[in-house]
């Protein structure tokens, strides 16, 4: 499992990497919605982990043309910001699910792992295995 991180925050994007990296799962790194664009164009990802106030091309710009891309890629929004209408615009542009600054690290990290696999890949490789 690959997922990228998008965090124009270095020191976040390093824990949450290396918290992910203890839960299996190979991580990829970019500081803003451009270098995330290029990653998604570049890489076979399962998931992006997405922030949304960055610099050159904020987390919802970004939400709007990773779908275009690659739609099968399950995109999760860790956001500082409560306001529901960010957290509601998110889900509407395909976010798998949206969490809000802070939070336990170990505790998303593995709720990410478990959860970036498309569900239609798991019930696939589930039919195969019986």
């Amino acid at each position: 499992m690959k997922v990228l991180i998008v965090d124009d925050e270095a020191d976040l994007r390093e824990m949450l990497a290396e918290q992910l990296r203890m839960e299996g799962v190979e991580t990829l790194e970019a500081a803003n919605g451009l270098e995330c664009l290029w990653e998604v164009k570049h890489q076979q990802l399962d998931a992006i982990v997405l922030d949304l106030t960055m610099p050159r091309l904020g987390g919802l710009e970004a939400l709007k043309r990773i779908h275009k891309f690659a739609p099968r890629i399950r995109v999760f929004v860790l956001t500082a910001s409560a306001e529901p209408a960010d957290h509601q615009a998110a889900r509407a542009l395909g976010a798998a699910e949206v969490y809000t600054k802070p939070y336990d690290l170990a505790a998303f990290a593995r709720a990410i792992a478990a959860r970036a696999t498309p569900p239609v890949v798991a019930a696939a490789a589930s039919r195969t295995a019986s």
